[in-house]
This record gives C-alpha cells, sequence and structure tokens, in this order.
C-alpha cells in the first residue's frame, strides 16, 4: 500500500507540473524539478502515457496533457457546480437580487467558470461556461482570500511565465497583496467594468468542502449602476446566506442534506 500510495502522489505531482508549464515538458525537466531518479521518472511517464493521460512528441522526447485527460479535468471542475447546497444557494442569489449568478473555479492560473444561472435584468453578460480569467480579475481576488502569501507567490509567478496577465493594475506582488487584504477586510470582492460593457460583479470565496479545504467563487452579476446602489444591501443578504450554505455543507457531506430553504 505504501509504494501504491506513493506512486499517486508522483503521478499527482506530475500533473501539477504540466498545469503550470507553458511549455511541453521533457523527462529530464520533469525528473529535475521532483528531484527523482530520470529512469524511475521515464516509467511512470511511459505508463501515463500507455494509459492514455499523456501524449509524448517522439521527435522532442517530450509529454503533453492528452485530450483525454483534459476532458477529465474539465468535467472534474463542473462538478463543483452541481453541489446540491450550492446550487440550492446560486437559486436564492439569483430569487433575491435578479441577477446573474455564476460559480467559478481555480483553473491552473486562471478563474473558471463552472456554472451560471442567467439572471432577469435586462441586458447580456459575457459569461459562458469555461470561461477563463485572470488570477485577479475579480473572481480571482475572491478566490486569493483564501490562499496564503506563498500561494499568492507562486502563483503570480506562474502566470507571468505562461505570460497570462494578472488582472487589471496589478505589477507587483505589492499591489496584489493590498488588493487582497483590502478584500478580506471587506469580505467580498467587488468590479465595475463600465468602460467594457457596463457589467459589474461582486463575488465571495465559498468553500466546497466541509473541512474546508477546497475553494470556489459564488458571483453576482448585473448592471452597473443597479450594483452600485444595491451593494450594500446584497452584500448583507449575502453575509446572511452564506452562513446558511456553510452549515448546509457540513450537513450535506454527513448525508443529511434535503435541499431545501424553508
Amino acid at each position: 500500500m505504501e509504494g501504491s500510495s506513493r506512486t499517486v502522489g508522483r503521478v499527482l505531482q506530475v500533473l501539477e507540473q504540466f498545469s503550470v508549464s507553458p511549455h511541453p515538458l521533457t523527462n529530464g525537466e520533469i525528473a529535475a524539478r521532483l528531484r527523482v531518479p530520470a529512469s524511475s521518472m521515464h516509467r511512470l511517464l511511459q505508463k501515463m502515457t500507455q494509459l492514455g493521460f499523456l501524449d509524448v512528441d517522439a521527435e522532442s522526447a517530450s509529454y503533453v496533457i492528452s485530450p483525454t485527460l483534459s476532458g477529465l479535468g474539465r468535467r472534474l471542475a463542473d462538478i463543483g457546480g452541481y453541489l446540491p447546497p450550492l446550487r440550492t444557494t446560486m437559486s436564492a442569489f439569483r430569487a433575491h437580487t435578479g441577477g446573474t449568478v455564476s460559480f467559478w473555479l481555480p483553473a491552473g492560473v486562471h478563474m473558471r467558470l463552472s456554472a451560471i444561472l442567467l439572471g432577469r435584468l435586462p441586458g447580456t453578460s459575457t459569461n459562458t461556461l469555461g470561461e477563463l480569467r485572470e488570477p485577479f480579475s475579480t473572481p480571482g481576488l475572491a478566490m486569493a482570500t483564501t490562499y496564503s502569501r506563498e500561494q499568492l507567490s507562486h502563483l503570480t509567478q506562474a502566470a507571468r511565465r505562461r505570460g497570462v496577465q494578472l488582472g487589471r493594475r496589478f505589477r507587483t506582488m505589492r499591489d496584489i497583496t493590498s488588493a487582497v487584504q483590502q478584500v478580506s477586510q471587506r469580505g467580498y470582492a467587488v468590479g465595475f467594468n463600465l468602460r467594457s460593457d457596463g457589467w459589474g460583479i461582486i463575488a465571495w470565496p465559498v468553500p466546497m468542502s466541509a473541512d474546508q479545504q477546497r475553494f470556489g467563487v459564488i458571483a453576482v452579476g448585473m448592471h452597473v449602476p443597479e450594483l452600485r446602489s444595491r451593494e450594500q444591501e446584497i452584500a448583507a443578504f449575502a453575509e446572511r446566506l452564506l452562513q446558511r450554505y456553510r452549515k448546509e455543507l457540513r450537513t450535506y457531506a454527513g448525508d443529511e442534506f434535503d435541499g431545501s430553504y424553508t
């Protein structure tokens, strides 16, 4: 069992390296990064290739994530948007605000839209399932409040290696940590894209497990004037609603959740 556990851990470490690399990786590169013998890493990469998780380019002797594994990753990410307590909470947000309610998950250095409930407010949102946003977009800032400074540093470095913009107005770690601290103190992130599409978003980090080891983000989108006028009222409603969500999430983890707001 110990050997199997070690192998599973090594596979996950390999996948983590691919998730932040801007280019295909060779056996030697991965072995060096994980500080394991190249021969051992070669056997593991060959097995992952045989199972269909990786593709290998014979000419360059480099590996990439296969379409099969990419598809599996997207499906696993989407599961987060279908937790019964989360779906009920999203519905309650939409019923109260009339806005478009979305759920976002970390996807490498991006935030990925996993679920959406279109609002009743006139106008359109640019949100489409699978959409990616920068690490420190409005949903990203909400998510960042759950990260340690070390995690923020790693995320920033990975985004820069891959040529991904960090978000508006972020040039240094000081910019990022200052913004994250402000969001943490307020309890939510808010962004107004008045120059772009006139759409505003207010977002909260939410746990996806009873032990709060995994987080996503719930966001409410509406036209900027509407959101500006209702920001405090929506924030107060969210505080009560998310307290209930956390309680129901713990109950759901014990297989007692009934899925209702009464």
